[in-house]
């Protein structure tokens, strides 16, 4: 007969032997957290150790990676031997990790947990979890976050029967307890347990169990101590020794599974990919291709892909950006929430829908439009019928206001300008940095980034900046960024089209050195496309992203082979997602440092 009967749970602990199993995973964690020589390293658990700096409270990364702006560095010529990042450990982002509890131990478990929040490096929250040590209230929110998985999990205690395969007799049915945790086990830590770490968790689940009398609680502590370990809490990417260059190390199959499934699918990878990861079928960069095509089939790879562009187009922040009502009293958290979902829904319909080139995220001549947007942008229905407050249709967009692409939307112009004014600094920063994976360097010390007012003689923004611009101090960099967002002052700063401003007409004709002239979001959409910096820099995104590191010197070459295929293959995304994860600068790691 199973056994249901509940005994003490790991979230009500009260007896000093129980709360006391459930240290093995604190200190593990804190272990690994706290290492006095600022190393990872695990106290609690058996066998994981690798160095891995921690930054600064300044947000420096750290990494010495190529910079944004592409250079590769004095070679000599020659081309960059390979040569991939240090081997490391990568905490799982807050999604991730919901997503795993969730895919784990079912939805209700995943929706008491609270991971902490994710921080950002280099624009990135990827980089940040390869870099960032955690404080004292992210240790303590990962060990109440497991307690209350593991209690809420074991309100269904036949849900957990598929990691039993027996039914136990009692409370001290160590042989049921030990299928527990070699079943759970394996996909909690996403690889098979080493002989001394069945041992150690069978004793957990045993000693919980035989002090509450119930075989179940046991079962309970194991989750919650299983839970709080760095196997779980990280991404364990050390690999082995490269038989053909023992100075790389190859990811091994579960290791390489782990990273695909968190890049491809935000969650943990499922007992299938597990499988198949040991039964070699990720030995090859072709087995690995197969394997991550299958895996764009789940919609949890729309929805990661999702994640990814809501990061990099600051797509988050859109509902609680400041914007003065004076000057634009329709900025709503409703338009704001409208407008994310446009943005995203463009990318869906290009990336997934069509399959089609992913450079159209820039020009595409038409939106996707509910009610709320329809009324901001003053759109036609294209049957002449209402549109629906829920339903995003397809919508052409008219010539005469320019707009075209994720530039000509109105979540990127008000993201990426101030509360109560249009920035075509910012604008421009943005296409720079995160299209075209320029360095923009900071201003000097000296400079005071306060514009002039609005005169007679000077009433737009441009003619503001291009005042400013005057210093030479200003000008080099400000020509970078101002030549780009000058194209784009027919937006104003919550995105709504205007041709005039404080009663002057404004001049949107400019440049984006050093591929010519534009008028308006699609133009320049249109000249992104075909600069070979774009292509390049969506991948170099993708892998910093996949990775949780800047490209290195060694790595780069690896990367503008995968962005030749891209182009090669029409620069299809998904195409794209499958070759970069094939690729030896994503299946290899360096030695640990």
């Amino acid at each position: 007969m199973v056994m249901t009967t509940r005994g003490h749970s790991p979230a009500r602990a009260r007896t000093l032997g129980l709360a006391s199993l459930l240290s093995i995973g604190a200190l593990a964690v804190a272990g690994c957290y706290s290492g006095p020589d600022g190393r990872i390293s695990e106290t609690g658990d058996v066998g994981l150790s690798v160095g891995d700096d921690t930054a600064g409270d300044s947000g420096d990364s750290g990494d010495s990676g190529v910079g944004d702006s592409g250079d590769t560095g004095d070679t000599g010529g020659e081309p960059a031997q390979f040569k991939p990042a240090p081997a490391s450990l990568r905490l799982l982002l807050a999604r991730q990790y919901q997503n795993s509890i969730r895919d784990l131990l079912g939805p209700g478990a995943a929706a008491v947990v609270t991971p902490p929040e994710d921080a950002q490096i280099n624009g990135l929250e990827a980089i940040a979890a390869a870099q960032l040590a955690l404080s004292d209230a992210a240790v303590d929110a990962y060990e109440s976050s497991a307690r209350q998985a593991a209690a809420v999990a074991l309100q269904d205690v036949a849900a957990l029967q598929g990691y039993l395969g027996c039914t136990p007799i009692g409370p001290d049915d160590a042989a049921c307890h030990e299928q527990f945790v070699r079943s759970f086990g394996r996909v909690a830590w996403r690889r098979s347990l080493l002989p001394e770490e069945v041992a150690l968790y069978v004793s957990v689940a045993q000693t919980a169990a035989l002090e509450a009398g119930d075989f179940w609680t046991g079962v309970e502590y194991a989750i919650a101590t299983f839970l709080q370990s760095p196997y779980f809490l990280y991404q364990v990417e050390l690999g082995v020794p490269d038989a053909d260059d023992p100075s790389i190390r190859r990811l091994t199959g579960v290791e390489l599974a782990t990273r695909m499934s968190y890049f491809l699918l935000d969650t943990t990878p499922s007992p299938e990919l597990l499988d198949e990861a040991e039964g070699g079928a990720l030995d090859t960069a072709e087995g690995v291709r197969e394997v991550a095509r299958a895996l764009l089939l789940s919609d949890d790879a729309r929805i990661a892909l999702s994640n990814f562009y809501a990061e990099i187009l600051r797509l988050r922040e859109l509902e609680a950006l400041p914007k003065d009502p004076g000057t634009y009293p329709a900025w709503s958290p409703q338009l704001a929430a409208a407008l994310r979902v446009e943005t995203l829904t463009l990318i869906e319909d290009i990336i997934w829908q069509q399959d089609g080139d992913a450079r159209d995220m820039f020009d595409a001549p038409y939106t996707f439009a509910n009610d709320t947007l329809a009324n901001f942008y003053g759109l036609a229905h294209p049957t002449g019928g209402a549109f629906s407050p829920d339903y995003f249709l397809k919508v052409p967009l008219p010539e005469t206001e320019k707009r075209g692409g994720i530039l000509g939307q109105g979540a990127y112009l008000a993201a990426f300008s101030h509360i109560s004014s249009t920035s075509p600094t910012l604008r421009g920063k943005f296409v720079r940095e995160a299209i075209m994976c320029q360095t923009i360097p900071p201003p000097p010390p000296d400079v005071v980034p306060v514009l002039p007012d609005s005169t007679a003689d000077a009433p737009t923004m441009r003619d503001r900046l291009e005042m400013h611009m005057e210093d030479p101090a200003c000008s080099s960099c400000h020509v970078m960024m101002d030549g780009v967002g000058f194209g784009l002052e027919n937006y104003d700063g919550i995105g709504l089209y205007r041709t005039t401003e404080n009663g002057a007409t404004i001049n949107t004709v400019s440049v984006l050195e050093p591929y010519g002239e534009f008028d308006g979001a699609r133009a320049l959409g249109g000249r992104l496309r075909e600069a070979p910096e774009v292509s390049l820099c969506m991948v170099r995104n993708l892998f910093r992203h996949a990775t949780g590191h800047v490209e290195r010197v060694g790595e780069l070459p690896t990367l503008q082979e995968i962005d030749e295929a891209f182009a090669a293959d029409g620069f299809r995304m998904q195409e794209l997602l499958a070759q970069l994860v094939a690729s030896k600068a994503f299946r290899m790691v360096g030695a640990p440092e």
